[in-house]
């Protein structure tokens, strides 16, 4: 069997074998989102959304690394709403979980983790697709959008 090939059956049995995500979903993937840490202003934009919405949004880190908490304050129509997150590594369960309380209730996400530089997850009531996506040291876009393809809502945030 030549180099190539044996290649391709240890990634095949590494993807087939959860291996490849469990890379992804580990406390490295949190420490990985480390250049979050401080104050963010970020636009919000999409068909769904008034033009002038805005979130002030911050993170910290745990000292291991293992959670991050995001706090944010959303104008959305003229209204303030509040909303905290905690995205952390369940050492238990050994995956990647999120939890978003806001205004609106309680929500959670199953976390998938980097995917192609995205720090990728999909919220459980809706289904609807959550990406962190780095731009540079100074900023980063939230984009969301609907299990249906129906809307896309992006939340340009700069330092």
């Amino acid at each position: 069997m030549s180099s190539r090939a044996v290649w391709v059956a240890l990634a095949t049995f590494a993807l087939c074998s959860g291996v490849a995500t469990a890379q992804e979903q580990g406390v490295d993937a949190i420490r990985k989102l480390a250049f979050l840490a401080g104050s963010w202003h970020c636009v919000v934009q999409g068909a769904k959304v008034p033009s002038g919405d805005a979130e002030r949004i911050s993170y910290e880190f745990a000292p291991d690394w293992s959670w991050m908490v995001e706090r944010s304050d959303l104008r959305e129509n003229g209204r303030e709403h509040w909303g905290a997150q905690l995205w952390g590594y369940d050492a238990q369960r050994k995956i990647l979980v999120a939890y978003q309380f806001n205004s609106a209730g309680v929500f959670t996400k199953s976390v998938d983790g980097w995917i192609g530089g995205r720090f990728q997850s999909k919220r459980d009531d809706s289904g609807a697709t959550v990406s962190l996506v780095p731009i540079s040291k100074s900023a980063f876009d939230w984009v969301i959008e609907a299990a249906d393809n129906s809307y896309t809502v992006k939340e340009a945030c700069t330092r």
